[in-house]
């Protein structure tokens, strides 16, 4: 009871008096409004409440995930890794957590760590378009075109209409030299 207390009162210090009132009412709450902060970029204050979430809610794969997504916005990518990495420990299944470990993963330059997460994610959830526009632009900046043809073609099976993946694969047939006609 001591240490909610006193997580309450650092709470005061980032919380609006509205999300105050709703964390008191949930405390899961914390998650919410620390993946709202990072939406709005204030990755400091998003780390600070899924810190707080960590010391209140225990170990909540969508907490960790919170942390790994702050620390990479603000650029510490080996410690974000180190969370992404326990969450997918904890939650193996989850598409989002897997695609957010790649995208540090390629951030870092660690291109087949990246692809494999990638993969992963799209196992689980193949419906999740910026997973795969994701890994197509991986793929581009390696270098690998055929590989990013195949993955944009994958994706336009999906989302034929996707205007991005429509101009990627566009952009992929110029600098591989295909005629199209």
């Amino acid at each position: 009871m001591k240490d909610i207390k006193r997580y309450s009162e650092r709470l005061k210090k980032i919380l609006t008096n509205e999300e105050l009132s709703i964390f008191r009412k949930d405390r899961y709450s914390l998650i919410d409004f620390g993946y709202e902060y990072v939406d709005i970029g204030q990755y400091r204050k998003a780390f600070e409440l899924f810190n707080i979430g960590v010391k209140i809610n225990g170990y909540d794969p969508d907490i960790f995930n919170g942390i790994g997504i702050s620390l990479c916005e603000m650029g510490r990518f080996r410690s974000s890794v180190w969370f992404l990495e326990k969450a997918v420990q904890i939650y193996p299944d989850d598409a989002i957590i897997l695609a957010n470990l790649a995208g540090v993963y390629w951030e870092i330059c660690e291109y087949e760590k990246a692809i494999y997460y990638y993969t992963r994610s799209l196992k689980l959830d193949p419906e999740i378009g910026e997973t795969h526009l994701n890994i197509i632009n991986l793929y581009y900046e390696m270098g690998d075109l055929f590989m990013a043809f195949i993955s944009c073609l994958d994706y336009l099976k999906i989302a034929p209409d996707d205007q991005q993946a429509l101009e990627l694969r566009d952009d992929i047939i110029l600098n591989l030299g295909i005629s199209m006609f």
